[in-house]
């Protein structure tokens, strides 16, 4: 039976960041952890070269030396690494990484797209990935790896989804929903969510009434959350926290569809954080 875990973020610190734990079997898991920056710590943008202070002093915010973040040249794919400390940390191209060295900490970045955290409780190995669109499905392919990697068994990996933009906003046009659902809007399996796309009607400029709401073009809107939680369900995974909380609506956020060409990268870490800005709420 699935567990799904619901909450919000809440922010604090000097360069504000939002913490919370894995989840397993209604209590934190302990071990690997999860963070995120908010707009408001800055622009979290990372190329393979480019000097960032923003993220140097984000990251020293919660006790970490930046030569321990490992982060990858985010390409909207599907493809996972595995790292560890001894690991040439040079910006390969990739979405996910995993790991299971207690001294190496993940990041990819956001702004709409969804980080999705995992922990295997077995092994105490874990892994962040980056789930746009495009992306849908990587949460799988890191499953793959970690099982391949060291075994680890669905129903002892604990998912965090982290804030993403949601279906009350992700709006996209026909094609790419009909794509969307074609792959991941199938029914049934262990947790089955209802519709993954939903298609409005949108009543013609002036008119309030509805009696010509049939002449109104369609909206159509995509679900990353309830794609993810699907896909970790269906492969077996257990227990599932769900940020409620949706980029586009909410100013702490970075997004790209609400801020534009100018947009705000945050920050998504996974692994052994430490000390008070990475302590869970």
């Amino acid at each position: 039976m699935v567990q799904l875990y619901p909450f919000t973020c809440t922010f604090r610190g000097a360069l504000p960041c939002a913490s919370f734990p894995f989840m397993m079997d209604g209590r934190p898991a302990g071990g690997a952890g999860c963070v995120i920056s908010s707009r408001k710590a800055g622009n979290m943008v990372y190329s393979e070269g480019l000097n960032s202070p923003a993220r140097e002093r984000f990251f020293r915010s919660l006790g970490l030396e930046p030569e321990r973040v490992y982060a990858c040249t985010q390409i909207h794919s599907r493809r996972v690494l595995a790292v560890d400390s001894g690991t040439p940390n040079r910006g390969p191209e990739a979405d996910g990484m995993i790991s299971r060295d207690p001294g190496v900490i993940l990041s990819v970045t956001v702004a709409d797209c969804m980080p999705v955290y995992l922990y295997d409780t077995g092994s105490g190995g874990f892994g962040l990935v980056h789930s746009g669109w495009r992306g849908t499905g990587i949460v799988l392919a890191a499953l793959e790896l970690m099982a391949g990697r060291w075994g680890a068994r669905p129903q002892e990996v604990s998912a965090v989804l982290g804030p993403a933009i949601r279906g009350c906003c992700y709006r996209v046009d026909e094609g790419r929903a009909r794509s969307f659902e074609a792959e991941f809007g199938g029914k049934g399996g262990a947790y089955p969510l209802g519709e993954l796309i939903r298609r409005v009607r949108e009543l013609p400029a002036g008119d309030l009434s509805g009696s010509e709401a049939e002449t109104g073009a369609y909206a159509w809107y995509i679900d990353l959350p309830a794609a993810n939680a699907r896909l970790l369900a269906n492969a077996g995974v257990r227990n599932i926290a769900v940020c409620e909380d949706c980029t586009f609506t909410g100013s702490n956020f970075g997004s790209f569809r609400r801020e534009g060409p100018g947009y705000t990268r945050m920050a998504a870490l996974a692994g052994h954080l430490q000390g008070p800005a990475a302590a869970p709420a």
